[in-house]
């Protein structure tokens, strides 16, 4: 049994608590404590749990229970302040007391365990944990086919017993795999570059179905794992329900393989160039494949998806992986797949280098998580301006004041809109809505969470998170989101052509779901999909009003 002080209680921490219970069996309430940043779930937590659960007080947590372990999984972006108000002051508590320094267990990839020895002392015993977060399929575990990623620095002072206890800790939920501190960036995107596979089964079954051969999600994903394991020679322990001809063309399946060869193989490399051997390469990739897989065999898109949402740090590397499938492998993807005959080889070197590309994007992404420098201009610099100018105008102006800033959020969609317009003439393309998905004047894929409801007879797509209305959140501004979001897109294709419409059904910052965007007149064929990302390659990031506020060697379109 060992005393825990877990810092940053959110759903990371919560997911792994079950290995803590198991660990301290009836005695977890009188061993464990945490701390929450989160007011509004603070009595859930404490029910949920049944331990004691603080609102940000990390040191009086600390010096109340003077814990043998310390878990620390606050947001990355804050893991640095706490670190220096909080961890070393209480480390420097323990050695005046004569105490031994807890151990500690940091699971922010970043900064790494290097960076806490120096800080709060170099016999201090770190070790930075990415836990595995897929730790059942259905309703089965699959613990040996899921991996923990464990990084000890290089002074390590973990003893051959405290690494058993750790493995033996969260060995419930999946195997340990230990990774070097200077790979373990490349390793994690690699990892994450996994997690589209679902999304490769159902763009697979969508766009065979379109090209006349019908096949579903489930079976897509069957007969893409049955290659995947006799290409490989892996087998899993688990539910082995594959079938090749779950999919019975044989020129689909073709199709399906070689891309699935691809995505192993562009990862593969990935992963050799970052300095890994192919036997680890191998050991990482093979059983992820499977696993993903596997997923998208037993369970429905719907369920997947919510998954990943809740897996998704907000600006993070997995959210950066998934926008980039989506905005720009997913379509090369459909096309390849609804066409007649083989993939071709220009089309598969392509698709090898859009995954290499959205690797290296969410490695920097994984740099940059602690801090660095900002974006020049961000939608929370956005949001929090709109927000202070709703917040003074309707305190100035009384009654008049909702007409005022609907005609100001109308006239500044219009001039974006009119200057996008414009863009277009110079390229010489006609401004349909195609037009206008491609010639935004700033992308900001960091922190949005997006899919398509419909593509056709009328493209029709969803927000579920967005930055703005995150950002107004985190102020104190959720009441002045709505006068920002129910007049601007509509006022921005308008702007851009009068005779376009745009729809907007619903919007977060009015407590939706989802945004709903329905483009009315555009149907996204394979042709209409096919023009777009041709129009937006050509674009670049020609029209962007601040590069550094798109991920490098991205030119996306909404």
């Amino acid at each position: 049994m060992k005393k825990i002080t877990i810092i940053g209680m959110g759903f990371l921490m919560e997911y792994i608590f079950p290995c803590v219970r198991g660990l301290n069996g009836e005695d977890t309430p009188r061993l464990v404590n945490a701390v929450t940043a989160d007011a509004g779930d603070l009595e859930g937590k404490r029910e949920r749990l049944k331990i004691p659960v603080l609102l940000n007080d990390s040191l009086t947590a600390l010096r109340t229970l003077e814990p043998d372990w310390i878990f620390f999984a606050p947001p990355p972006t804050v893991a640095l302040g706490l670190v220096e108000t909080c961890l070393k002051p209480y480390c420097e508590q323990c050695r005046a007391a004569g105490r031994p320094l807890p151990v500690l267990f940091a699971f922010p990839p970043k900064p790494a365990g290097a960076y806490y020895q120096e800080q709060l002392g170099g016999d201090l015993a770190v070790v930075n944990i990415i836990p595995n977060m897929i730790s059942t399929v259905g309703s089965e575990p699959v613990p040996a086919e899921s991996c923990h990623l464990i990084t000890y620095p290089k002074r390590d002072n973990f003893t051959p017993e405290m690494k058993r206890e750790l493995e033996e800790l969260l060995r419930p939920m999946g195997r340990p795999l230990v990774v070097e501190p200077d790979k373990i960036l490349p390793v994690l995107s690699a990892e994450i570059g996994t997690h589209p596979l679902t999304e490769l089964a159902e763009v697979a079954a969508r766009a065979l179905t379109d090209a006349g051969t019908p096949a579903d999600y489930p079976a897509a994903a069957s007969s893409m794992r049955f290659w995947h394991q006799k290409k490989r020679g892996f087998r899993s322990q688990y539910s082995n329900n594959v079938r090749e001809d779950a999919v019975p063309d044989a020129g689909a399946r073709e199709k399906m393989n070689a891309v699935l060869d691809c995505w192993y193989d562009a990862l593969t490399h990935f992963l050799l160039d970052a300095g890994m051997d192919a036997e680890g390469a191998k050991r990482l990739l093979d059983p992820l494949f499977d696993l993903y897989l596997h997923e998208a065999q037993l369970e429905t898109r719907e369920e997947i998806v919510a998954k990943a949402r809740k897996d998704a740090t907000p600006g993070g590397m997995l959210e950066l992986c998934l926008e980039c499938y989506h905005e720009d492998i997913e379509p090369l993807l459909y096309r390849v797949l609804s066409a007649a005959g083989p993939v071709a080889g220009e089309d598969l070197e392509r698709l090898n280098r859009l995954i290499r590309l959205a690797a290296s994007d969410v490695v920097r992404r994984g740099k940059g998580l602690t801090g660095g420098t900002a974006d020049a201009f961000t939608p929370e610099h956005h949001a929090v301006l709109f927000g202070a100018l709703a917040r003074r105008t309707l305190e100035a102006f009384g009654d008049a004041a909702p007409a005022l800033l609907q005609r100001a959020v109308e006239r500044y969609g219009r001039e974006r809109g009119g200057r996008m317009a414009q863009r277009a003439a110079q390229w010489g393309v006609e401004p349909d809505m195609l037009a206008y998905l491609a010639f935004s004047e700033w992308r900001y894929p960091h922190h949005f969470v997006k899919s398509v409801e419909s593509r056709q007879p009328v493209y029709t797509t969803l927000v579920h998170q967005c930055p703005w209305c995150r950002a107004w959140k985190e102020h104190g501004q959720q009441e002045y989101g709505p006068w920002y979001c129910r007049y601007v897109d509509e006022a921005l294709v308008k702007g851009f052509n009068p005779q376009l419409e745009l729809k907007v059904h619903s919007n977060l910052s009015e407590g939706a779901d989802s945004c709903r965007f329905e483009w009315k007149g555009l149907a996204m064929t394979q042709d209409n999909a096919r023009r777009l990302q041709e129009l937006s390659q050509r674009l670049g990031d020609s029209c962007l009003k601040n590069c550094r506020s798109s991920p490098s060697g991205w030119a996306t379109a909404a």
